[in-house]
C-alpha cells in the first residue's frame, strides 16, 4: 500500500512528460514530478536508505516535506492558471502562493535547523515534537498544506458548476475531493500526535488514525491524479483524432502534390522522397498544412498551363483546407 502513491505518481509524471516545456502546463508537471519524489522518500526503507547516505540526522525528511511543500505550490498554480478567468485576479492569486512558500519554506528550515534529531526516525516530527524548533516544523508545513487544500477545493467549488464539458466538471469536482482528502489525511496525522503524546503507542485511537491515514493518503493520491487524467483527455483525443487525419490526408494527397509540383520544384521545401515521409514525422497537422500550400502556390504560379485537378481532386483538397481551417 506504502507504495502505490509513489507509483501513481511517476506514472501520471511520465504521461505529463509532453508538457514538460508548455509553460501554461509546465506547472503540472512539475507538481507531479516533486510529489512523486516525496512520497518516493516517504516510504519507509527508501527513507532509512536515503536518511542514512545523508548523514543520518533526518535530511531525508527535511528534503521530503520541502519537495511536498513546493509540489502543494506548483499545484495550486497551476489549477489558478487554469480555472480563474480574471487576468488581475489570476496574477494576484499566484504572488499569493509565491509568498506563501516562501513563509513556508523558511519556517520549516529555521525548525528544522534549530532542533536536535540526532537518529533517523521517520516520524520525527512526532519523536522530536516537544522541541519548540520542531513544533515550527511540523506546523508550519502542515498548515501551508492544509491551507493549499482548501483554497484548491474552493476555486474548484466555485468554477466547476459553469464548465460546459463533463470531463472538465467531472475532473476538477475528483480533484477538488481528492485535496479534501489531503487535508483530513494532514489532520489526521496531527490528532496522531497529540493522542499519542496523551494516550501513548499503544492508545485506543492510535490504530483507527493509522488505518484512516493509510487509506486517506492512497484515496487522495488516486482521486487528484484520476482528475488529471480525466480533464487531459478531451484535449488528448481531440489532438489524436486530428493526428490521424492528417495522416490519412497527407497519403491521399501526395499523388496530386507530385502531379502539380512536378514542374515547379522551387516552390516545394523537400524533395518528393522527403515530403513522403511526412505522413510518419511529428505535428502532421503541419506537414498537412505545407502540402496543401505548395499545391496552391503551385497552381497559382502556373495559372493555366497548371495540370487540371478532376473533381475528385479538388474536393479532396478542399476537405484538407476544411480540416485545418476548423482546427486552426
Amino acid at each position: 500500500m506504502e507504495f502505490v502513491p509513489a507509483l501513481t505518481l511517476w506514472t501520471l509524471s511520465a504521461l505529463r512528460l509532453p508538457t514538460m516545456f508548455d509553460a501554461k502546463r509546465a506547472s503540472v508537471f512539475r507538481a507531479t514530478v516533486l510529489a512523486a519524489v516525496a512520497c518516493t522518500l516517504y516510504v519507509p526503507s527508501i527513507y532509512m536508505v536515503a536518511d542514512r547516505d545523508l548523514g543520518g540526522l533526518n535530511y531525508a525528511g527535511l528534503l521530503l516535506l520541502l519537495f511536498l511543500l513546493c509540489g502543494f505550490w506548483q499545484f495550486r498554480t497551476a489549477i489558478v492558471l487554469a480555472m480563474v478567468p480574471n487576468r488581475e485576479r489570476r496574477r494576484r492569486q499566484v504572488t499569493v502562493g509565491r509568498a506563501a512558500i516562501a513563509c513556508a519554506g523558511a519556517a520549516v528550515a529555521v525548525g528544522f535547523f534549530t532542533s536536535r534529531t540526532n537518529a533517523s526516525d521517520q516520524n520525527f516530527p512526532l519523536t522530536y515534537g516537544d522541541q519548540p524548533g520542531m513544533a515550527v516544523f511540523l506546523w508550519s508545513g502542515s498548515a501551508f498544506i492544509i491551507w493549499v487544500c482548501y483554497d484548491i477545493a474552493r476555486v474548484c467549488r466555485h468554477n466547476v458548476p459553469q464548465m460546459r464539458s463533463r470531463a472538465f466538471r467531472a475532473g476538477f469536482a475528483l480533484i477538488g475531493l481528492g485535496c479534501l482528502a489531503f487535508a483530513l489525511v494532514l489532520v489526521d496525522r496531527l490528532a496522531y500526535g497529540a493522542v499519542l503524546h496523551s494516550e501513548g503507542p499503544h492508545g485506543a485511537d492510535i490504530g483507527v488514525l493509522d488505518a484512516f491515514y493509510s487509506i486517506g493518503e492512497t484515496l487522495a493520491v488516486l482521486m487528484v491524479s484520476l482528475g488529471l487524467i480525466i480533464v487531459r483527455m478531451p484535449g488528448q483525443l481531440h489532438r489524436e483524432r486530428l493526428g490521424f487525419r492528417s495522416r490519412i490526408l497527407l497519403i491521399k494527397l501526395f499523388p496530386l502534390w507530385r502531379k502539380q509540383t512536378a514542374q515547379r520544384p522551387d516552390l516545394v521545401l523537400e524533395p518528393p522522397i522527403s515530403n513522403a515521409l511526412n505522413t510518419f514525422r511529428r505535428h502532421p497537422e503541419t506537414q498537412l498544412h505545407r502540402r496543401v500550400i505548395e499545391i496552391r502556390d503551385c497552381e497559382m504560379a502556373r495559372g493555366h498551363m497548371a495540370p487540371a485537378m478532376t473533381p475528385r481532386d479538388l474536393s479532396l483538397l478542399e476537405h484538407a483546407e476544411d480540416v485545418l481551417t476548423r482546427h486552426a
